[in-house]
């Protein structure tokens, strides 16, 4: 095929005046991964610092339980199967209080969760024979 020297002129103007539209194409999309990554990022970073806050709110537990119990391993089981919601006092106050007083039947779902999940952390770690 023989093209004529006006097609090829068009087509040499025609890639020039296209060849910035592709830069800033690729440069938004370049921006866009960026972005993309930096909302990446930061949902990490959140979810680190949610770690790390449930890593202190298990020593706190720990801590609170080995000044009355004494063995760590017990408290150690204690502060990482308690809900990180439930408190070492709420645990102990679940375990010494009877179902009737705490009015057990007449309870929310969420309060008799709590309690069922603070009964059921002691018998896993009495389980283990940590205590006996």
């Amino acid at each position: 095929m023989n093209y004529s020297p006006r097609l090829n002129m068009l087509c040499v103007t025609l890639s020039l005046l296209l060849l910035p539209a592709f830069t800033t194409w690729s440069r938004a999309a370049s921006q866009g991964d960026i972005m993309e990554r930096i909302r990446l990022l930061e949902i990490q970073i959140q979810q680190l610092k949610t770690l790390k806050e449930q890593q202190k709110l298990s020593v706190d537990k720990e801590q609170e339980c080995l000044k009355p119990v004494g063995n760590a391993k017990f408290c150690n089981c204690i502060a990482e199967t308690l809900p990180r919601e439930l408190s070492f006092e709420q645990y102990v106050h679940f375990l010494v209080t009877s179902k009737e007083v705490l009015k057990y039947d007449a309870m929310q779902p969420e309060s008799r969760q709590a309690v069922d999940a603070a009964i059921a952390a002691r018998e896993k770690c009495v389980d283990k024979g940590w205590i006996k």
